[in-house]
């Protein structure tokens, strides 16, 4: 059985901080925050961050697991993961109903963090923190998972239906995040696709830029007219607006530059000083643009200056000149990198396009119904008609079994064995931690003995015994030898298959279901003051 209970009393960070490797991991899926060095989140959204994890883990169904052993039983319970002292550790995914290496928060670090996180709900949940953790950084980030840029709106979408926000996608400017992927040495730049951060005509730049160091100068000059037009409109409008001027300053930039490589006297070394002492001055706004001109009364010189101040293009600009010297790029952008900025001379400041917010339930791609541990905290769950009359008819047999005059002779003794049953027979069925708790301190509490008899009588039901049969191999025919992929020691029953590969109609069946659902009731205290009375 895989245990989280220790987890919150010590992360032992320095064994579980991923490290990226790049090209992908063949040994299992990672997670992570690719950000600039240096950039955080700042010290006045700390504590919003931090709170905001918290509930983007729980609504996610991230759970805290303890095995309890009394009685010469074991069983287990969960809850909902919390912030501790030291932050967050969980290893289980309620929805999912598995098990994946370590998660969590580091509160000395402030950072989230993972290991393994697989490929269904509790990867996509974890994901998800990373987004939110990228939404707070003071600074361009993104979330990856092995090699791949996270850029769906769906993260963003479900972060601002929790905490009624409207986050735009971040990186709309993708040009920080490539210039701190090529930082770190990454080899495959070329392989994302950058345009896909840009939301309007205020994103542009930044890929020009991308595609120019990449592609060269020549390619940008092709595909910028297409970019364009596809935000503004057809040909025409766009030519009435004037926009397409954009190609003109493309144009005249490269003129300028190998105009002034052709015709100065000066070495090419003297010249490159000349051109990016110049751009330097501009982008660190040591002088304006009119100051410029006006001291640079070269042909060429001012002239390129005035170009690369209306295209707001900086790399782009740094490219045509390594281009037109035949020199390094980045050697060349060194120069220039700690003091270039787009001034928005050009392309105007864009709204960001707004993120419809995505429901828990589309998020996860759940019902309504499975949603019972979540309700009072999600206003929007609306339980099916069938569900409620489920909830009826439990009510009548509460009643039932309130009038009844039998006994349970050691009643924890009895309730013990009946969540080791659940486990071993219907598989990670679990108790929630609260709910066991506050049956042993009324044990003798008809009221709570009533609602376990229910659970009993479920449990070994001919008919649902039958139907969470449908994940286990016949007893008979179980290999001893079968070896499967378990956290700890195998169930006492043998799956037919991984659990992650078992298939969902057999996951939720309608034994583990109905199972689930029952104590999922019990285990939300508002719903069960709702359907039992207390």
């Amino acid at each position: 059985m895989r245990k989280c209970s220790d987890i919150n009393k010590s992360f032992k960070l320095e064994n579980v901080i991923l490290i990226c490797i790049k090209g992908g991991n063949e040994m299992g899926t990672f997670a992570w925050l690719l950000r600039k060095e240096g950039v955080g989140i700042p010290d006045e959204k700390k504590e919003e961050f931090k709170d905001r994890l918290e509930k983007l883990f729980q609504a996610g169904g991230m759970m805290e697991v303890e095995q309890i052993e009394l009685c010469g039983k074991k069983a287990v319970t969960i809850q909902k993961a919390s912030m501790h002292d030291n932050g967050m550790g969980f290893c289980y995914n309620y929805f999912e109903e598995d098990y994946w290496e370590d998660a969590g928060f580091d509160s000395k670090r402030g950072k989230v963090w993972s290991q393994k996180i697989g490929w269904r709900y509790f990867r996509r949940v974890v994901v998800a923190a990373y987004v939110l953790e990228s939404l707070y950084v003071d600074g361009s980030a993104v979330a990856k998972v092995n090699n791949d840029l996270v850029m769906s709106p769906m993260f963003i979408g479900w972060i601002n239906y929790l905490f009624q926000e409207h986050f735009p996608q971040k990186n709309n400017d993708p040009w920080v995040l490539f210039e701190t992927m090529h930082d770190q040495d990454y080899t495959d730049l070329e392989s994302y696709e950058w345009k896909a951060f840009v939301q309007d005509m205020d994103g542009l730049p930044g890929y020009f830029d991308i595609k120019a160091v990449l592609s060269g100068t020549a390619a940008v000059e092709k595909e910028v007219k297409k970019e364009i037009e596809s935000f503004l409109g057809q040909e025409e409008s766009v030519k009435e607006e004037g926009k397409m001027g954009f190609v003109e300053l493309m144009t005249g930039l490269r003129c300028s530059v190998e105009g002034f490589h052709k015709e100065s006297e000066q070495s090419e070394a003297e010249q490159l000083s000349l051109i990016m002492g110049m751009l330097s001055s501009y982008y660190g706004q040591d002088k304006s643009l009119r100051d410029i001109l006006e001291q640079y009364k070269d042909k060429y010189l001012g002239k390129i200056c005035f170009f690369a101040a209306l295209m707001d293009t900086p790399a782009y600009v740094s490219k045509i000149i390594a281009e037109t010297y035949d020199v390094d790029f980045w050697e060349l952008w060194e120069q220039v990198r700690d003091v270039a900025k787009r001034n928005k001379l050009f392309f105007k400041q864009g709204i960001p396009q707004e993120i419809i917010p995505v429901s828990t339930m589309d998020f996860l791609g759940v019902s309504s119904d499975d949603m019972i541990p979540f309700w009072g905290h999600d206003k929007n769950i609306q339980f099916s008609q069938e569900l409620k009359d489920w909830f009826a008819d439990l009510k009548s047999q509460f009643e039932k079994f309130l009038e009844s005059e039998d006994m349970v002779d050691n009643p924890l003794y009895w309730i013990l064995d009946m969540m080791e049953y659940a486990d071993e027979n219907y598989y990670h069925i679990y108790t929630f931690s609260d709910f066991f708790k506050e049956t042993i301190e009324h044990l003798n509490d008809r009221r709570f003995l009533a609602l376990w008899k229910i659970y009993d009588e479920m449990l070994h039901d001919p008919v649902m015994e039958e139907a969470g049969s449908v994940i286990f191999m016949p007893e008979e025919t179980a290999d001893e030898q079968d070896v499967r992929y378990y956290f700890g020691s195998p169930p006492r029953r043998r799956l037919k298959t991984n659990w992650g590969f078992m298939g969902r109609e057999a996951e939720n069946n309608k034994a583990r279901t109905t199972l689930r659902r029952y104590m999922a009731l019990l285990g939300n205290k508002g719903l069960r003051e709702k359907v039992f009375g207390f």
